[in-house]
């Protein structure tokens, strides 16, 4: 058992020490390795046959042995991509879009697989007759496993890297069954597709898509000429030909997957990381209609996106929707901002409602702003953060309000009146939603009198409480570990931002017409 552990230890040790120290070496010598394969492959034309060998022996075996080795030393390093992308992709733990697009990941992971199938099945006839026109059969393979490449590349940006490498394996070996065609071509399908999951992974954006491409097309390239060095088959031109298929296969599967992304994007309501990035510009055309017509709400999402970003990134959750969520929590106040604090300046106008008309019309600004999200389009995952982050919480100022204006106390009856319709917070962005939307209200109450660090750590202690006391976090998956960790990140962020300031002295200057102090051997003369 010890030795076991011990074994354990000192492989997941070399696994971080090659992905932190030793990852240039490791590229250079890919580099060397496939640059290598090339000379070689293109040396044996070139050379003459009337050129004198150094020995008859070294001459009749140097065509024959130098391809064989490069072509195996291809294939190796062909095997340690595959097993190194394969560890990276299993070993890390679940990624935020395997959590976000739970919902729709079975209908986008039976759909890709359904797709690639159909995509490759069919013109496979034509591709493998001999009336085609491509007679190699690597660049063959290499056309079938364009489809597979780019589902695995949308698996990726939209499952995650595991179930992307499922994927991969799954169209792999159901390749191999339905084109009844030799069992090299599956596992060409399943290492690239794993390959360019890891590859996909590895860059963000869209220039980090045609880089990840490339290094698909690169792989390809790399397989393509080690099966013609391995066979010494093929002349100069076939290994150039081949050089240029796997790079073309690379970037054609990268371009149709950022075609495709948008569709899948659209048809399920699932979110990638591209589409978190446009959402979070703050010139969308809804944020910029909530800061004309609600400032005051403008500018507490803005500040409750701050503690809710840092706050995801304390327990490990995704930041950018954390942001987003809060972005667009409040939208449903630009319909009556005049109700709500924030956006009053002269007076209050609920104190000319009764307090049941006051908890109906807060409670109206949860279903606007639900409405506002679907005509804008917003994902559903940011629209569920609009009710949820009220979750069923009682409206304390107008339940007490009405309960002293009620002359029999008995008649009041239940206080679901003046509570939210809910749901309660089912994820943890929008349970991190409410307890930052809490703790930022009463940290503006806070801020008028002496925000001592003390008071500010009471304060967030009594927020949390009342939270979990009321089991509004019951549905959350929160655990009390990462609830601490939330506690604590908004007290130090609340600390900071109240912290105390120096009262500055009143600046003096000669044209005010007051004297200014005289300075003598480096000290102030206050007379």
């Amino acid at each position: 058992m010890k030795i076991r552990t011990m074994a354990k230890g000192l492989l997941q040790t070399g696994l971080s020490e090659l992905n932190r120290k030793n990852r240039i070496p490791f590229l250079l010598s890919s580099i060397v390795l496939f640059v290598g394969g090339i000379v070689w492959a293109l040396l044996p034309p070139i050379l003459s046959p009337s050129s004198p060998p150094v020995s008859t022996a070294l001459h009749q075996a140097a065509p024959a042995t130098l391809p064989f080795l490069s072509g195996a030393c291809l294939i190796t390093l062909i095997t340690f991509f595959s097993i190194y992308s394969l560890a990276e992709n299993l070993q890390n733990p679940p990624e935020a879009f395997e959590k976000i697009n739970r919902k729709p990941s079975k209908y986008i992971f039976f759909s890709l697989i359904a797709a690639t199938l159909l995509l490759t099945i069919l013109p496979a006839p034509w591709i493998k007759g001999t009336g085609s026109m491509i007679n190699d059969p690597e660049e063959k393979a290499i056309l079938l496993s364009i489809p597979a490449l780019t589902a695995c590349i949308l698996a990726t940006l939209l499952l995650g890297k595991r179930v992307a490498t499922i994927l991969s394996v799954i169209i792999g070996i159901s390749l191999t069954v339905l084109l009844r065609s030799p069992s090299w071509i599956g596992f060409l399908v399943m290492i690239s597709g794993i390959f360019s999951t890891y590859a996909a992974s590895l860059f963000k954006g869209r220039i980090g898509f045609i880089k990840s491409g490339l290094l698909t097309g690169v792989f390809l390239a790399i397989f393509s000429l080690s099966v013609h060095l391995f066979w010494n088959t093929g002349g100069r031109f076939d290994f150039v030909q081949a050089i240029i298929s796997g790079l073309l296969a690379g970037l054609t599967s990268t371009l149709a997957a950022i075609f495709i992304l948008p569709l899948i994007e659209k048809g399920f309501g699932a979110l990638s990381d591209m589409a978190l990035t446009e959402l979070l510009d703050v010139n969308h055309p809804l944020l910029r209609e909530f800061y004309l017509k609600a400032p005051g709400s403008y500018q507490h999402s803005m500040s409750l996106a701050y503690l809710s970003e840092a706050a995801a990134i304390s327990i490990g959750e995704n930041p950018k929707l954390a942001r987003i969520s809060a972005y667009f929590h409040d939208v449903g106040k630009m319909e009556r901002p005049q109700y709500f604090i924030e956006n009053q300046a002269a007076y209050n106008r609920h104190e000319l409602l009764t307090p049941r008309m006051s908890a109906l019309i807060l409670i109206d600004h949860v279903r606007r702003g639900m409405d506002i999200g679907h005509r804008h389009r917003l994902p559903q995952i940011v629209i569920d953060a609009i009710p949820e982050h009220h979750g069923t919480r009682l409206m304390q100022f107008f339940y007490r309000k009405a309960f002293d204006q009620e002359s029999d106390p008995h008649k009041m009856g239940p206080d679901s009146d003046f509570r939210y319709p809910g749901p309660k917070p089912h994820s943890k962005i929008t349970a991190i939603i409410m307890l930052a939307d809490a703790v930022e209200a009463a940290g503006r109450v806070l801020q008028r009198s002496s925000p001592t660090p003390s008071r500010i750590q009471g304060m967030i202690e009594d927020v949390f409480s009342d939270i979990i006391r009321d089991g509004q976090l019951d549905e959350s998956s929160l655990t009390l570990e990462e609830i601490a960790v939330i506690k604590s990140t908004f007290t130090q962020i609340l600390v900071s931002i109240y912290h105390h300031r120096i009262p500055y002295p009143k600046s003096l200057s000669p044209r005010s017409g007051e004297r200014l102090p005289a300075r003598k051997e480096g000290v102030l003369d206050a007379r």
